[in-house]
């Protein structure tokens, strides 16, 4: 019999992926797209693979991003609270379409979502934006980038929160840690809405779910305090480390 077929060695591979893919959840953003293609290779019915996954990554952002409130990184400010507003009716929205989204276009998403990355990383090394034309980002498009984040993340999930960091971390005078934070709180909306609607529609399977959240639990609460204590290019340099081993992890789903 082969070894990954065992039910109990599953298990062990899936809490430790969810405790080392919460710990980038908690510092970078990302950690679904290890989560998933783990879930995937399992063997999981296509039916409960979104919303197992959500229910790990809802608990890794809830859990890091208690632990930024606490550290008073959060900033409750008018522009947090209404693009949480937001954020829960676009992620509604994007629960309700995935039921249409199978295993393999789940795989090339992931692909094109990691090269999309790559290359805004790229644009903004080659232009880089001056802090004086961040503060005059219209508020329209910051919503837009938030209605598109929260719908995605209802929608499929992972990279929420590595794109959302990028973006608003382009987009708006947010230090580093501060833009962490902001994508965090709105990440951790959407994916509560994404999560009570895949529990509504029993799109949950509870077996991986209860070890992933436990994992999760440790791993974000693990991975925030790093965050909070290593320089900021560091963080920086930790997003483009993982990124580039989801891509070779893809490219290695897709073509074999």
């Amino acid at each position: 019999m082969n070894p990954l077929e065992e039910p109990i060695l599953k298990y062990i591979i899936w809490f430790l992926v969810c405790v080392f893919s919460s710990v980038i959840t908690a510092i970078s953003g990302g950690g679904g797209m290890l989560s998933l293609p783990v879930l995937i290779s399992l063997g999981l019915p296509e039916a409960v693979l979104l919303g197992t996954n959500k229910a790990v990554l809802t608990t890794g952002t809830l859990t890091a991003t208690i632990r930024y409130i606490k550290s008073g990184v959060v900033k409750f400010n008018r522009l947090l609270i209404t693009s949480c507003f937001i954020s829960f009716f676009a992620a509604i929205g994007g629960a309700e379409c995935s039921r249409y989204l199978d295993t393999q276009w789940m795989l090339y998403l992931l692909l094109f979502i990691i090269s999309s990355l790559f290359c805004i990383e790229f644009l903004k090394k080659r232009h880089p934006q001056k802090e004086k034309n961040k503060a005059k980002t219209p508020l329209l498009f910051i919503y837009l980038t938030v209605i598109s984040m929260g719908f995605y993340n209802g929608f499929f999930g992972p990279g929420t929160g590595v794109i959302s960091f990028f973006l608003f971390s382009y987009l708006t005078p947010m230090k580093v840690m501060e833009s962490v934070a902001f994508s965090k709180t709105i990440a951790v909306v959407s994916s509560l809405t994404a999560f009570a609607y895949f529990t509504y529609l029993g799109r949950i399977d509870w077996s991986y779910a209860g070890i992933g959240i436990l994992g999760a639990i440790i791993g974000s609460w693990t991975g925030a305090g790093i965050a909070l204590k290593v320089d900021s290019k560091k963080v920086k340099i930790f997003f483009n480390v993982i990124l580039s081993i989801f891509l070779i992890k893809i490219l290695f789903d897709i073509f074999y």
